[in-house]
């Protein structure tokens, strides 16, 4: 066999064990940070379970003076940020996955509890709040309610009197049946806003308008952040 021959069959040699090592040291790799991710996943499923039970009792103890939940919006964010870290997991692991759904489950009803505690409050302590109910789907059946909750949140930060709770219609629970039925919602994207009925998609402009209409004070405040934007 001539030199140039045993070059060329070394060189394949060669090239096909470094191949063979890269495509072992992927898996390897892959395998690993598959197990970091499904263990991330997993503490956060158990902070998730902590906190809401920590949710639960702080709805027990405010529901005995609700008026002494409207010197404080540290249940709300709590609420906000509960539902940010379940909007991960169910990236992470589906729409579909019995653990998302379960927690999106409680979360809708632990957003009731909030939302219903607060109307006690508005009418007992004198309180003025803008209620929106925001009916949506994860799912392809539904292109504009990603973008009506980017705008939905926007208003959010922009009124801090707007108390936003949003259910995924796709689930499957009998208090979230109940307000659609209440409300008579049968498509997505829907807002109820202070019991008003919104089918469809708004436009910023749109909301803006509406919210406008609820209090004076709002609408002044929304038109001087536009002036200076």
């Amino acid at each position: 066999m001539s030199s140039a021959k045993r070059i060329s069959i070394t060189k394949f040699v060669a090239v096909v064990a470094t191949t063979t090592l890269i495509f072992i040291f992927g898996i390897l790799l892959g395998n690993y940070l598959s197990n970091i991710k499904l263990s991330s996943l997993d503490e956060l499923q158990q902070d998730l379970r902590v906190k809401t039970m920590s949710l639960e009792m702080q709805y027990s103890l405010l529901a005995e003076n609700p008026c002494a939940h409207t010197k404080t919006n540290t249940l709300n964010e709590e609420l906000y940020q509960l539902n940010s870290k379940i909007d991960f997991m169910e990236s992470s692991l589906g729409t579909s996955n019995t653990d998302v759904l379960r927690l999106k489950e409680y979360y809708s009803i632990l957003q009731l509890r909030h939302y219903l505690l607060l109307r006690r409050a508005m009418k007992e302590c004198g309180e003025d709040y803008i209620f929106v109910l925001y009916f949506y789907s994860n799912k392809e059946d539904c292109p504009d309610c990603r973008s009506e909750g980017d705008i939905i949140t926007y208003f959010r930060k922009e009124l801090e009197n707007m108390r936003v709770y949003a259910f995924d219609i796709d689930i499957d629970n009998v208090a979230i049946e109940t307000v659609k039925e209440l409300y008579g919602v049968d498509a997505i994207p829907t807002m109820v806003i202070n019991d008003q009925v919104f089918k469809g998609f708004l436009s910023k402009n749109e909301m803006q308008k509406v919210f406008a209409n609820f209090s004076s004070v709002n609408n002044t405040h929304m038109q001087s952040n536009e002036t200076t934007q």
